[in-house]
């Protein structure tokens, strides 16, 4: 392999490869009995690591952060150690031999870790009324001491004794459940080997749900009280478990399946091995379901339990292993329930989702070694853009070779771990195919292709000449070699061929029997590209009128933004009105009229206010009208905001949409909404933002009222957020402040962003403090808000500097002037 593209923005100078660690020992079981005190907000109990040696030592490590370590024993003897609050060294009278099984047991307690175990209320003072646990990447560390990276993989056995009355829930089978005075006991045990970081537990006052899908035990654990709610979020479970079996051809491989819905989570889903821990706030009433969908999240998280917790990353620059596939997998679940049209449009949004990493942050190779902490991997190049490699590979090989690849995977490594090279020989295996070429400009390389693509009909042969060629610069490779199909569409006819791409300008000459009237490229979204359209007006309206495919229709409907004008408005108002059509389309001519702007274009969104149904469609069109400084918009967006047969999310982009048109009577409007109830609150969070839009003395007293730690964890975050938006006066500062001393990273990451939506230097210090935060994926972007801030003040400088000598020019022209006076006055 061969890094010759190594990204821009991603790695900061200090930055050092990052290589796994290599223990003497395989993991062989990590037991672990503890006691969970939710008044006290701690942990004590010990834990039991069973080793088989490799090499011949005389000391073992195990991780442990923070922690109170009371006794260490080997063989039920105490034995010496030492401990630096980070790393527990076991020393051994006698030499270990490879074969030699060893067990290392730790009793040990643990009071409010920085993470790895979140108590919640997360800021609260008091008792808490639960606790779960987070071990991604590398944080069961700290709460339970063990050998905490993925390339070790272990049994499973917890005891957990829970305040009585709680129910508690871990990997794997429960069983034996046990009262000891004001406890409950339950000891739950996983047989599969697992990576400690998925070792997880959760106790709180849950409601249970159980059925069972081919001996396999399932269970939808929510807060009591939602019990309602389980059936629209969970009622799909069965169907996506075997569809992954039926496309991988791998069985579910855990005894149980366990959805738990945790309050103030710190992640959307967490894929722990047999136990999945979930956000509350995927749980939704009937309204919200018109526009919110739980599956995404149910097949994105299930889908780690082949990819990620059966086979695992062999370290963490490989995460795009468990990432990627299980992106992948959640899109492939959403063609099969729902057509090939969401399918697609998934993929663009995937495309958007990278694009956006992209441009306003970094790029770099899918597997680096060149990071700081392991968090700042898991992000969009591990995600969709992973999962859009992986899609082009499907449809390069086959995807029935993908399918076939994907099984040998799956099998070979068995409860094992695996790095990027495995994959790729499987793939070549079931395919005949030699790809290192595949991997190397995509997985190894930063960037991606971009092809500008335009065409002309040449009347005199019937040919359609069409011309790609790659435009990509910089952190991208020179030239990418891709497969690219054109489909054409004529009067009576339709011609498919497929091209390989592999220099930086073609030509492909097309004959056909007539003119086409629309000339599609890679219309099924197959190869992982970045597509630029330079045609025409009439072109582009004849694609989306006439193609059929959702990708090129999208990629005009696009283009056409910057291409503009009240003829192309009306053109695309049919499509708009239009129910029978696809959703998305819709959604993106709604946008697109609303970039054309003008006369016309309001005019056509307010009449689509009135006539469209579809709410997610309705959402485009509302957020669309917020780019108007109109009273017409203002009042259509009034209207919808305080209209109580509104989705939840059409009115919460009326929210923001209102704050835009700019006028002051929003303020009222927002402050009314502030109260109204809707799904996880979003109308109210989006209400705090259009405060912080609105910007005024009147509006920050209302944003204050919902920075108080006992407002819901989201309101505050939003209400953080909406800080960035008012002057960096000395109380701003000392609000964002008081919010980033907050335990729950989702406060401290909101006083980030606030930081770099102001720009403001007086914030520097703040975010100084932030670089060290716990959350590593705060702390790498307090850095970025820093490095933004620092840019901002280079271009101020630049400006003033501009000015400056502007100044002198015009200074040095009027002295000129005078004396041309002078001498003129002279003669």
């Amino acid at each position: 392999m061969s890094w010759i593209k190594q990204g821009r923005g991603f790695a900061f100078p200090e930055y050092k490869p990052q290589w796994p660690p290599d223990p003497p020992f395989d993991l062989l079981e990590v037991k672990a009995d503890i006691k969970i005190d939710l008044k006290k907000r701690s942990i004590s109990g010990h834990s039991v690591n069973t080793f088989k040696i490799k090499k011949s030592v005389r000391e073992l490590v195990l991780d442990g952060v923070d922690m109170n370590i009371l006794k260490v024993e080997a063989g039920g003897k105490k034995i010496d150690y030492t401990y630096d609050g980070s790393r527990i060294r076991i020393f051994f009278e006698e030499e270990l031999n490879p074969g030699d099984i060893v067990s290392i047991k730790v009793q040990y307690s643990v009071k409010e870790p920085v993470k790895g175990v979140w108590f919640v209320p997360t800021d609260g003072t008091g008792p808490a009324k639960l606790a779960y646990t987070q071990g991604q990447p590398e944080d069961t560390r700290y709460w339970l001491p063990t050998y905490d990276y993925p390339n070790r993989k272990t049994k499973v056995e917890l005891t957990i004794r829970s305040p009585r009355g709680l129910y508690a829930v871990a990997n794997g089978l429960l069983v034996e459940k046990n009262e000891e005075g004001d406890w409950w006991v339950w000891k739950y045990r996983l047989d599969s080997r697992i990576p400690t970081y998925l070792i997880a537990f959760a106790v709180g006052d849950f409601a249970v749900k159980e059925e069972e899908y081919n001996g396999v035990l399932l269970q939808y654990v929510v807060p009591k009280g939602r019990e309602e709610d389980i059936e629209r979020s969970f009622a799909k479970t069965k169907e996506i478990m075997a569809f992954f079996e039926e496309y991988t051809g791998v069985k579910y491989p855990y005894p149980k399946y366990t959805q738990v819905c945790i309050d103030e989570f710190v992640a959307g889903g967490m894929e722990n091995a047999s136990v999945t821990l979930l956000t509350s706030r995927t749980l939704h009433d009937e309204k919200a379901h018109e526009e919110f969908r739980s599956e995404p999240l149910v097949a994105h998280e299930m889908a780690h339990q082949w990819f990620g917790d059966l086979v695992t990353c062999k370290d963490w620059s490989h995460l795009w292993l468990n990432e990627s596939f299980a992106t992948l997998m959640e899109a492939l679940w959403r063609r099969r329930d729902l057509g090939e049209d969401e399918f697609v449009y998934d993929l663009i949004l995937m495309l958007d989702s990278y694009l956006g990493e992209y441009k306003s942050r970094y790029s770099r190779p899918i597997v680096t070694r060149l990071y700081k902490h392991p968090d700042e991997v898991f992000d969009s190049h591990n995600y969709p853009k992973g999962a859009l490699i992986l899609w082009s590979l499907a449809n390069y090989i086959g995807e029935e070779n993908f399918r076939k690849a994907i099984k040998i995977y799956l099998e070979n490594r068995f409860e094992d771990v695996a790095d990027t090279d495995d994959l790729r020989k499987c793939m070549e295996k079931a395919s005949g195919f030699s790809l290192d070429w595949f991997f190397e400009q995509y997985v190894f390389n930063s960037g991606h292709p971009i092809l500008k693509v335009n065409y002309r009909w040449l009347p005199k042969d019937k040919i359609v000449e069409i011309k790609v060629s790659q435009t990509q610069k910089g952190d991208s490779l020179e030239e990418y070699t891709l497969p690219l199909e054109v489909l054409i569409i004529g009067d009576g006819y339709e011609e498919r061929r497929r091209f390989l791409i592999k220099e930086r300008q073609h030509v492909f000459p097309i004959p056909c029997p007539g003119k086409p009237k629309a000339v599609c490229i890679d219309p099924d979204f197959k190869s992982f590209k970045v597509l630029q359209l330079e045609v025409g007006v009439d072109d582009l309206l004849s694609m989306i009128k006439n193609s059929k495919k959702l990708y090129p229709r999208v990629v005009a409907a696009r283009t056409l933004a910057s291409k503009g004008s009240a003829r192309v408005v009306e053109a695309l108002k049919e499509i708009l009105l239009d129910e029978s059509e696809f959703w998305g389309l819709r959604f993106e001519v709604a946008k697109t009229i609303g970039s054309i702007g003008g006369e016309t274009a309001l005019q056509t969104l307010l009449e689509a206010l009135e006539k469209v149904k579809h709410p997610r469609v309705r959402r485009s069109i509302v957020t669309a009208l917020g780019g108007f400084k109109d009273k017409r918009a203002f009042e259509a967006l009034v209207k919808v905001l305080h209209n109580d047969e509104e989705g939840y999310y059409v009115r919460a982009s009326a929210a923001v949409s209102l704050a835009k048109t700019g006028f002051d009577e929003a303020f009222e409007h927002l402050k009314k909404a502030l109260n109204y109830p809707s799904h996880s609150d979003v109308i109210t969070a989006s209400a705090l933002e259009g405060m912080g839009i609105l910007g005024t003395k009147e509006a920050l007293e209302e944003v204050k009222k919902y920075l108080a730690v006992d407002k819901p964890l989201h309101l505050r975050a939003a209400a953080t957020m909406a800080l960035g938006y008012f002057p960096t006066e000395r109380k701003i500062i000392e609000l964002l402040e008081t919010q980033a001393k907050s335990r729950h990273p989702r406060i401290r990451g909101a006083v980030v962003a606030a930081a770099k939506r102001s720009l403001s230097p007086r914030l520097i210090p703040l975010l100084e403090k932030l670089r060290s935060d716990p959350s590593g994926s705060v702390a790498r972007r307090a850095r970025e808000a820093l490095e933004a801030i620092r840019k901002h003040m280079e271009k101020g400088e630049e400006y003033k500097k501009l000015r400056e000598e502007l100044e002198k020019l015009r200074e040095e022209e009027r002295r000129l002037a005078e004396r041309v006076e002078k001498i003129e006055k002279k003669f």
